[in-house]
């Protein structure tokens, strides 16, 4: 059954939609603690609580960046920038896919409990996007019916992979079976590139994640998802990591060596199109290749709030982009996409 129910209190502007940032965070802090304390060596989650964290401490241009707990201070930075609904997420240390299974179900079930108290705070300006322990796929799709049927959440959140197993791996298609059944949409996030080459200068983060967006892209075509299952919702961080801008290659990798790639029946750029894709990409000439590449109606506004783009409604008007692509990005595209129209 799909998830297209309204949502009470949420807000609607008198014919248009609101506007919607798809890409937020908040903290919380016993689930990064234990990230803290128990992950891997290998692991980079506990660079993005640090990261996180130092975020907190930093200042906007006129309130402080929020904790979890801190709701009034971010309504007053949506109100300053024009924004009328947060899509919110906790943040992606909750992710823990090297964890054991019953912990990944734990630590998962905690997130999206505390994530629920917060919206409950102000339903009328927050939308939940829950996890889903990854590395037990029966858990996961028991997971994503509770937090939609319990919950009522509008989306979910997982990793660019679940520790080394792809996207695209058939293990997981139950997950986006069900995910495809209930409309909601997958919103896929990176915690960093872990090789020791992306330890220094924050590489981790500025070359190593979109490199994670863009393996993940290529599992879920080279594996045939979007084939399997073209009704499945499927949005990409950070405006699709490196792949997007440089589909030419991998187009001519197809055409020239279609053996390579025996699970998919067009070019790689044609199902760059079945994707959707936030604007947190902080150049708006890419926002101008990017509507141009996937089409306008495949983009979502994104700050990736409280460590992202300060204004991003004033980054997507900064865009030299048409008035009826900039109405789709910065709200109406979301709002078909959770179903809050």
């Amino acid at each position: 059954m799909t998830n297209t129910s309204e949502a009470p209190g949420i807000i609607r502007r008198r014919g248009s939609s609101p506007v919607i940032d798809f890409h937020t965070h908040i903290f919380v802090p016993e689930v990064c603690d234990y990230v803290k304390q128990n992950r891997p060596p290998e692991a980079t989650e506990y660079q993005l609580v640090d990261n996180y964290r130092r975020g907190e401490a930093a200042q906007r241009k006129r309130h402080p960046r929020p904790t979890g707990d801190e709701v009034e201070a971010r309504l007053m930075d949506m109100d300053e920038f024009g924004i009328d609904i947060q899509v919110v997420i906790c943040h992606v240390a909750t992710y823990c896919y090297w964890a054991s299974p019953a912990e990944g179900v734990r630590l998962t079930r905690i997130s999206n409990d505390r994530l629920a108290e917060f919206i409950r705070i102000k339903p009328d300006r927050f939308v939940g996007m829950g996890f889903l322990p990854l590395q037990d796929p029966q858990a996961a799709v028991i997971e994503l019916e509770r937090i939609v049927r319990d919950l009522g959440f509008r989306a979910v959140a997982v990793n660019t992979h679940v520790d080394g197993v792809e996207l695209g791996d058939q293990k997981l298609w139950p997950v986006w079976a069900k995910a495809e059944q209930l409309g909601i949409p997958v919103y896929i996030h990176p915690s960093g590139f872990s090789h020791p080459r992306f330890t220094r200068h924050l590489m981790w983060n500025g070359v190593g994640q979109p490199i994670e967006e863009a393996i993940a892209m290529s599992s879920l075509m080279y594996e045939g998802v979007l084939d399997r299952f073209p009704n499945l919702k499927l949005v990409i961080a950070h405006g699709g990591g490196f792949l997007p801008y440089y589909a030419g290659r991998i187009d001519r990798n197809f055409r020239n060596r279609p053996h390579e790639t025996p699970n998919i029946n067009k070019e790689p750029s044609e199902y760059m199109r079945q994707f959707f894709y936030d604007t947190v990409i902080y150049n708006p000439d890419m926002l101008e290749f990017l509507t141009h590449k996937v089409g306008a109606t495949q983009i979502l506004l994104g700050g990736d709030y409280p460590v992202g783009e300060d204004n991003p409604v004033a980054f997507v008007n900064s865009a030299n982009i048409s008035a009826e692509a900039r109405r789709m990005i910065l709200g109406e595209n979301a709002a078909k996409l959770l179903g809050i129209l």
